[in-house]
């Protein structure tokens, strides 16, 4: 990892400090407001990512308990679109405060983790706020899931992997397996997770180090539009980790430039002091999920290989574990 930004990324941290946070500070709260917010999110990610190179198959099924799994499997180019595949596969959950983008937005992103790991990921649309509040994307992501069970994916071979709020819903979703004795995914790989939706942790840190793309409260206005009435103590919100209460192994990517840095500190510090095996790497100067912009900041590509390598390796720990349990027992892989 570099121990100083390039210079592409402190420009960039530049500019956006005296552009893009005053205009969202501009932004009212209304209707309006955040359908000028989904344009910015989604205008940014298409401008500084990359198109999707890779086989995009969309998903939009109904499910026993009369919900629908939304979303579409990214599959690496080498192979088949119409193979079935039951070995080790991504679960994406995108970001955006629970009120923007989409598995659309997120395709490139996506697409390089397919290519670069030659896993299928499957990206889960979830219902957005302020139309759907809490726990509607916590059920969409849940339902993801048991549908990728229903279609014959091992638990143990589901890698989880979220930017932003979709990094909570990922790591709300592996700690719910584990508290319903449930199966436990094989890893989970975050970018700039959100994990306090008080954002005191974040006024902390902008106090610090401003963030150049949002205030802590103009980011906390577009979460409560999805935490609505709960309190947000509520335990599918605030993550307590009680001692033995391990995840597998996760990776935690983060911006040094960010607020929610803070947060990734936290959640480490967390797992850790719980027994998972955690890493956290913070990439100096970068904005919040610089990831997804390659065209933005050159440490967005050498990032996301560190992420894809960790999967990469979960998923051959992933597959080995199911041969030795298979040949124990007797049976064929």
């Amino acid at each position: 990892m570099p121990r100083q930004p390039s210079r592409r990324a402190r420009i960039t941290a530049t500019v956006a400090a005296h552009t893009l946070r005053p205009i969202t500070r501009m932004v009212p709260g209304n209707a309006l407001g955040l359908a000028f917010t989904r344009g910015v999110l989604a205008g940014s990610l298409h401008a500084f990512g990359t198109r999707s190179r890779s086989t995009v198959i969309p998903v939009d099924e109904p499910v026993l308990d009369s919900g629908r799994v939304v979303g579409e499997w990214v599959r690496p180019r080498h192979l088949d679109a119409d193979a079935a595949r039951t070995d080790a596969v991504i679960l994406y959950i995108h970001g955006s405060a629970y009120v923007g983008c989409s598995t659309s937005t997120h395709r490139g992103l996506v697409s390089r983790i397919a290519e670069q790991t030659g896993l299928d990921v499957f990206s889960v649309e979830y219902r957005l706020a302020p139309r759907h509040v809490f726990p509607a994307a916590v059920d969409d992501v849940a339902r993801a899931h048991g549908w990728l069970l229903d279609q014959g994916v091992s638990p143990h071979r589901i890698i989880l992997m979220g930017d932003s709020a979709g990094g909570h819903l990922a790591v709300d979703l592996a700690l719910h397996l584990v508290r319903s004795h449930e199966a436990p995914p094989a890893a989970l790989a975050v970018f700039s997770p959100l994990v306090d939706h008080s954002f005191a942790l974040s006024r902390r840190r902008e106090r610090l180090r401003p963030d150049p793309l949002v205030t802590a409260a103009d980011a906390q206005r577009l979460i409560d539009r999805y935490v609505g009435h709960t309190d947000i103590t509520h335990p599918r919100l605030t993550h307590v980790f009680a001692a033995g209460e391990v995840l597998p192994p996760t990776l935690i990517q983060a911006g040094g430039g960010e607020m929610l840095v803070a947060d990734a500190h936290a959640l480490h510090d967390a797992l850790a002091a719980a027994g998972t095996p955690v890493t956290l790497e913070v990439w100096p100067g970068q904005i919040h999920v610089f990831q997804a912009m390659p065209r933005l900041v050159p440490e967005a590509d050498a990032a996301l290989r560190r992420a894809t390598d960790f999967v990469t390796r979960a998923a051959a720990r992933a597959r080995l574990s199911v041969v030795d349990d298979a040949s124990g027992s007797g049976m064929s892989a």
